[in-house]
């Protein structure tokens, strides 16, 4: 299970009557597909020649290929999978999952916005084809999206800017100047215990 800043396996049964935007989007269902569709597309990509992976892997993930290749970027869509299915454990992701995860999640996003009503319906029938508002989405389930900071705006702030404004992951600094995540910060971090209360 992947922790998120609310529980995406716990629905809540009530709605405010001011949070009308999302109505009805199921967010472990928004993840899922984008997740699964990832699977595609990566599939297809590795039929392709390297070079031209590659440049459409920057449009279609223009964010976290700005640290990761296709074979990378595949693994974090296969673990970040792994990780929504396994209902055992938790999953907790770091900035460079957050990244990949952020790219897949509007990649959908955009897919279903520039679709037909009947196409949207198709994709997630429970909005009956009613807009996302993404940002909304992006405020419910992210902690925040730091990740997309410009590297010269994280770099020229002291310790205790950064202390103040929460940007503790130490991940962040590697993705916000693009480098290449070491293996131990590809993996999930994991805990059986339940993260929310």
């Amino acid at each position: 299970m992947l922790v998120l800043k609310k529980n995406i396996y716990e629905i809540s049964q009530t709605t405010h009557p001011e949070n009308i935007s999302n109505q009805g989007l199921n967010p472990y269902d928004f993840i899922f597909h984008s997740l699964m569709t990832d699977r595609e597309i990566f599939f297809g990509l590795k039929q392709l020649p390297e070079s031209e992976a590659n440049e459409r892997l920057k449009t279609l993930f223009p964010h976290a290929s700005l640290f990761g290749n296709v074979s990378l970027l595949n693994d974090f869509s296969r673990k970040i999978f792994e990780g929504l299915l396994d209902r055992n454990i938790w999953h907790s992701l770091n900035a460079y999952h957050l990244t990949y995860l952020f790219d897949s999640l509007h990649g959908t996003y955009e897919d279903y916005s520039y679709s037909d009503t009947q196409q949207r319906i198709g994709i997630f029938p429970e909005l009956e084809g009613a807009a996302i508002d993404f940002d909304v989405f992006l405020e419910s389930y992210f902690f925040g999206t730091p990740f997309l900071m410009d590297a010269e705006r994280f770099n020229n702030m002291d310790p205790e800017e950064k202390k103040n404004l929460n940007l503790t992951d130490p991940c962040l600094f590697g993705v916000i100047n693009n480098l290449i995540p070491s293996e131990e910060e590809t993996k999930l971090q994991t805990t059986s215990e339940t993260p929310y209360f």
